[in-house]
């Protein structure tokens, strides 16, 4: 029989809901900038969806932060629509929405610390894995009042490299002393598990909205449909000595 599996997740749109922080930037963007507010929404969902291309993935790029990603695409999108937001004050416009966002942040449908609790109990560890910058993963951990369920945070910023690269995934195994084969990935993104299954690692998709994936997925990728999926998944692998569907 083997032993308990170790778990590791994705933070934003996983566990984390940042369609809250798109919503406080709109807001903010909307007061600011009278104008903007008629596209003020669309114009925040495509800031974070061009932020999220924009970040230096490719082997041999240089990193860049995700705040300095965010404020540049920012800063372009509001120039080109003849606004005056230099680098630095669309700064000041992304962490003062992130403030507001720390102020009301919420998990993703079906996530919750009493969940969490249970995958816990479930695990050998658990531990994060995200693209973001130390300082706002971690306002974020704190204000959910995280710290004990996880036993390692490994952002992008402290091992300067972005999903898929195998840095990120192979400081988090070290943290918590894992093995690849008894290490299950969780994401909503289809590209942070193919990183994760490149070194070995057991990978598994949580839908959001139940939408299908746009990208492909690893080979013997799980789907989970809810979270609460996950729980007979890890339940099941001490026997199994794998990563079964929930369905199984």
């Amino acid at each position: 029989m083997a032993s308990k599996p170790y778990v590791l997740f994705d933070f934003g749109e996983t566990l984390v809901d940042l369609r809250t922080l798109v919503m406080d930037l709109a807001r903010l963007l909307a007061r600011e900038f009278p104008s903007l507010a008629p596209e003020a929404d669309r114009l925040a969902r495509d800031w974070i969806a061009q932020s999220w291309r924009e970040m230096p993935r490719a082997e041999g790029v240089p990193f860049v932060s995700e705040f300095q990603v965010g404020s540049t695409v920012l800063s372009g999108m509001l120039r080109t629509r003849g606004l005056d937001a230099d680098i630095p004050r669309a700064g000041t416009y992304l962490r003062r929405a992130w403030d507001a966002f720390e102020d009301h942040i919420t998990f993703c449908p079906g996530v919750s610390r009493e969940w969490l609790e249970e995958i816990l109990g479930l695990s050998a560890a658990l531990g994060i894995v995200t693209d973001g910058d130390d300082e706002n993963v971690s306002r974020l951990i704190r204000r959910l009042k995280l710290e004990s369920l996880f036993a390692c945070v490994v952002t992008s910023e402290s091992v300067r490299a972005y999903k898929p690269n195998p840095r990120i995934y192979r400081a988090a195994m070290e943290a918590v002393h894992a093995e690849e084969a008894r290490t299950l990935f969780v994401s909503d993104s289809p590209l942070d598990l193919q990183g994760a299954a490149a070194l070995g690692m057991g990978s598994a998709l949580l839908l959001r909205d139940d939408e299908a994936p746009t990208q492909a997925l690893p080979e013997g990728s799980l789907v989970l449909h809810r979270p609460a999926e996950l729980n007979a998944v890890l339940e099941a692998f001490p026997a199994a000595g794998r990563f079964r569907p929930p369905t199984d």
